[in-house]
């Protein structure tokens, strides 16, 4: 009886390592507005004025866009983490969506929204 010798590859799923790269800076800069969002809000609300009602609720709606970029960032970054594990459509829609809705709340000075755009898009192709 003889055996073959042959290799067996296993091939492992393409990372998407640069649009990892390209989301993840771009998730970064939208979770860095957000909390200065927060943190403008904060000071906005407790530093005493004459119109406290008016100066409260700025402050409140600060806070509330804040921590809505907040929480964009963070799904950016899990879409990252599925591009990067190997699950690249899927992180790469994420983060175009959750990059493109960043706009809304302050988008990372613009930059993190074209940053995270093109790292879905390079997710999407698997680059």
């Amino acid at each position: 009886m003889q055996q073959s010798n042959t290799q067996q590859t296993v091939s492992s799923p393409q990372k998407a390592t640069l649009g990892f790269a390209f989301s993840i800076v771009g998730a970064i800069l939208i979770l860095i507005r957000g909390v200065i969002r927060i943190i403008a809000g904060d000071i906005i609300t407790f530093v005493g004025s004459d119109e406290v009602r008016r100066r409260f609720l700025a402050g409140i709606a600060l806070n509330l866009i804040g921590g809505i970029a907040v929480l964009f960032a963070i799904l950016i970054i899990v879409g990252a983490y599925l591009m990067y594990t190997g699950a690249a459509t899927a992180g790469g829609t994420v983060v175009i969506i959750f990059s493109v809705l960043s706009i809304l709340v302050g988008s990372g000075w613009l930059v993190g929204l074209i940053f995270g755009v093109i790292g879905g898009i390079l997710g999407l192709m698997k680059k």
